[in-house]
């Protein structure tokens, strides 16, 4: 099951973590910043800013709708470049539940798929799902930059 949520992130809000990754994505100073395969990878979990605790609290909060003992492993920004893509996986048997939330859709390519079912990833949209179960993976981006904000939880054994 893939849950969707329109609107997660306002326009504006989307907007300020694109720029937020330009600011924050310097590998040469700091280890919070790094490549992973092409991609451009910022830890956002690792920074305290406002807009980062509002961020967390919005993904705790519809991550505990779907299970009271889920909490966030760590999330990050992740920038794009056209020709990337990401091929079928399954998350860490500890990650049962994953979020993706997209930042911007002025670009081609770049659909997430989740087992048969494709989302086209659109400005302020989240989903989850169940990472660990679920084979995902990215399309190539044929034109422009996407951005990404993806989530990992783990859940407590008991509440």
């Amino acid at each position: 099951m893939i849950n969707e949520y329109k609107n997660f992130l306002t326009p504006s809000e989307c907007d300020h973590f694109i720029r937020l990754h330009f600011a924050l994505f310097v590998p040469e100073i700091t280890r919070n910043a790094f490549f992973h395969e092409g991609t451009e990878v910022v830890a956002l979990s690792k920074y305290n800013s406002p807009e980062i605790k509002r961020l967390t609290s919005l993904l705790n909060y519809e991550s505990h709708k779907l299970d009271k003992r889920n909490f966030i492993n760590y999330f990050e920004l992740v920038k794009w470049n056209t020709n990337q893509s990401q091929g079928t996986h399954q998350d860490f048997d500890y990650h049962p539940l994953t979020s993706i939330l997209y930042l911007n859709d002025d670009f081609e390519g770049g659909e997430t798929f989740v087992e048969d079912k494709i989302i086209k990833p659109k400005k302020g949209l989240m989903i989850s799902f169940e990472g660990d179960k679920l084979k995902h993976g990215v399309k190539k981006i044929t034109k422009g930059t996407r951005y990404t904000i993806p989530c990992w939880y783990k859940r407590k054994k008991k509440l």
